[in-house]
């Protein structure tokens, strides 16, 4: 039998029975669709968080420690173990811009006016270079802080209070010990990434602000820090301060023997954590994904179901195509064929629905538009290969059927 008139006569018994031929399909569709719409929402959602940093992609790095703590957990330390040694050090490598320590300080509340919040911030000591250099610490309002008495807040932190802080007001921080110090808020920086917002910070001078001190392995107690940000001159040098930094920091650095074991200092750039960040945004699209393909199974067996139930009503339609001369290889062709356009015809349904949805939901959430066009690619491999294995037993089946009692069948 020629393949045209196998495609001509499964279309015929398709469009026989819309309404059944219809609901076989749906699984497939459901499935193709859910698997297509949640890789656009993960491609859109990973490129909205991720979609500034290639503006921001500055030669920053940070100097961390952090360990694993699974597939793809990162638990950071905040214990001041970089030491004045080590930031002068790290400030003679070559091609460096600067090198901005950070600590932490002990602040228990923060007061604006009459408002107080507690334990929903941080305060950091640093240095002004930091936010001399634009992005990513792009000032939204005011300039860096150049006095003791000064501070610079992050967006997230400027707006913890029923009034906003604005560049030029004063807060007031309470310490763990019972002190207090009221500050000029000098300006307000922008350290958000896209739509992911940082913690609220509040950013002060070394000077008096910070006197954490450790007792350095050659016995001297000297200032130390839970973080240093280095800014190496240009982009083109940045790959090259990383490894230089990497190097001192493991092998010569005070930080190396004053961490813990079960920790390691970690040198990154910006594009390292953006890696890191959409390697995770991949892996949880995936496995949704992954889990929404559950539908094409059945579609798979919808699909399986109606080909077993048309071989038994057309049980005396194979026995005189038989006793004409039908062999099995075009009984299993017809039936092949049938089963292959259903799966297609679920696959384009699905990869439309799919891209509906995905992008109804998009824009209701205000992301951009993503297409995956290896998904759809995929999705319809799979609708024609959902067609095959579904339709491939029924179609033997009705291969092996026996023409004589085939006949009998009223």
């Amino acid at each position: 039998m020629k393949l045209g008139e196998s495609l001509r006569i499964s279309w015929r018994t398709i469009t026989s029975h819309k309404l059944r031929s219809t609901l076989t399909t749906l699984g497939v569709i459901v499935g193709i669709g859910s698997v297509i719409t949640f890789m656009i929402l993960g491609g859109a959602f990973s490129a909205n968080i991720l979609g500034d940093v290639g503006a921001m992609n500055e030669p920053v790095m940070k100097i961390s420690t952090q360990r694993s703590t699974g597939a793809v957990g990162i638990q950071q330390s905040h214990s001041p173990i970089y030491t004045e040694s080590d930031v002068e050090a790290l400030r003679q490598l070559d091609n460096v811009e600067y090198v901005a320590p950070l600590g932490s300080v002990p602040a228990a509340q923060l007061s604006h006016g009459n408002d107080s919040i507690t334990g929903m911030f941080a305060v950091q000591a640093t240095t002004p270079d930091r936010f001399e250099h634009g992005e990513p610490n792009e000032f939204t309002a005011g300039e860096v802080f150049s006095g003791d008495d000064q501070a610079v807040m992050n967006t997230r932190a400027a707006q913890l209070f029923e009034r906003n802080v604005s560049a030029g007001e004063t807060v007031t921080l309470s310490f763990q010990d019972g002190s207090k110090k009221t500050v000029t808020v000098t300006g307000i920086v922008d350290e958000d990434i896209g739509s992911h917002a940082a913690s609220p910070i509040v950013y002060v001078p070394l000077g008096s602000q910070y006197a954490t001190t450790v007792q350095t392995p050659g016995g001297e107690e000297k200032r130390a820090y839970s973080g240093v940000e280095i800014r190496a001159t240009s982009m083109d040098d940045a790959d090259s301060v990383k490894q230089a930094a990497a190097s001192y920091m493991h092998e010569r650095s005070d930080a190396r023997k004053l961490k813990a074991d079960d920790f390691d200092i970690v040198v990154q750039t910006i594009q390292d954590e953006v890696d890191r960040v959409s390697s995770t945004l991949d892996q949880l699209t995936v496995l949704i994904g992954g889990i929404a393909a559950i539908s094409l199974v059945v579609g798979s067996i919808g699909i399986a179901n109606m080909m077993i139930v048309s071989v038994t009503e057309r049980t005396r339609e194979i026995g005189i195509m038989k006793s004409i001369g039908a062999r099995k290889r075009d009984i299993v062709q017809l039936f092949l064929v049938e089963s292959i356009i259903l799966g297609a015809i679920g696959a384009v349904f699905g990869i439309l629905v799919g891209i509906g949805f995905g992008y109804l939901a998009v824009t209701l959430a205000e992301w951009p538009m993503t297409y995956p066009v290896d998904w759809i690619t995929i999705a319809a491999a799979v609708g024609v290969g959902v067609g095959i294995v579904s339709g491939l037993y029924p179609a033997v089946r009705a291969a092996r059927i026996d023409p004589i009692e085939a006949l009998r069948q009223t």
